[in-house]
């Protein structure tokens, strides 16, 4: 309904990721550059953590988009397995090297298909690489098991990298005693950090441009309230700036300002 009276052609605040409006801050472009150099130097194990709403699933999606055909990937967004069998069978299944999963087979057998598979995509010149998002959720005996996998390798190199993706917890999991060898093969450990008020600004100005905003909506005191009750976190800072744009659109203001967030921090209990 405001889209219209701000002259936007679609809703810049949406929740949903899209890859038309992911933000490439410095911080975004050093963590994509590290991430690719991994990848380059077939590193293993690398590691991103960051808190609830810090924008980490918006990431992995660009950066798979950013992958190129040699590089095959399997992503596996809830790793609360209970049987260790059950994340071979997802890998193998995600790839479609096998039709179904069933509780036949074995653990040496799936082990097997992966290892042969591994080594066929080596033989190509292919990379394989393994992303385990919300890693901070898996049993340790599933992390211990992705540890395991990071085995396969030829004389030179690993066949496979893995990437685990989750909240501040699983760097508190990773450090443990219980996963110390785990921890000790992570050579890439990377914090997603919220964004800082000069970014703040410019993610808000950059999703209004993308939507077809002419001016600047947002007063700069706006913004800088939005940064502090969002601590910088981009879902807050999608559903404030959501909120205070019908809140603008009731008031009849073409400009936002500090009374339409107060508003919108209201409404959402912030």
């Amino acid at each position: 309904m405001y889209k219209e009276f701000y002259n936007l052609k679609e809703n810049p605040f949406k929740l949903s990721p899209s890859l038309d409006y992911f933000f490439l801050s410095a911080r975004i472009k050093n963590l994509l550059k590290l991430l690719q150099y991994g990848l380059e130097q077939n590193v293993g194990f690398m590691m991103i953590t960051g808190e609830i709403g810090v924008g980490k699933t918006s990431f992995l999606r660009y950066f798979l988009s950013q992958l190129d055909a040699n590089v095959e990937r399997v992503y596996l967004f809830n790793p609360t397995f209970s049987r260790a069998e059950e994340l071979l069978q997802f890998f193998l299944l995600d790839l479609k090297l096998i039709p179904e999963a069933t509780s036949n087979e074995t653990k040496v057998s799936l082990l097997q298909k992966i290892y042969h598979y591994l080594l066929k995509q080596h033989d190509q010149g292919k990379k394989v690489l393994f992303i385990i998002d919300d890693a901070q959720a898996a049993p340790d005996f599933i992390l211990e098991e992705i540890r395991l996998l990071s085995n396969f390798e030829t004389n030179q190199e690993k066949l496979m990298q893995i990437l685990l993706v989750g909240q501040p917890e699983l760097k508190e999991k990773v450090e443990s005693r219980a996963l110390r060898q785990l921890g000790q093969r992570i050579a890439i450990k990377v914090e997603m950090k919220p964004l800082d008020r000069e970014e703040t600004e410019a993610y808000i100005q950059y999703r209004l441009l993308k939507a077809g905003a002419q001016t600047n909506l947002f007063k700069r005191r706006a913004v800088k309230l939005i940064h502090k009750k969002s601590k910088g976190l981009p879902r807050l800072i999608n559903l404030i700036a959501e909120r205070a744009l019908i809140a603008g659109y009731l008031r009849s203001k073409l400009q936002i300002g500090k009374k339409e967030i107060k508003i919108a921090i209201k409404d959402l209990n912030l």
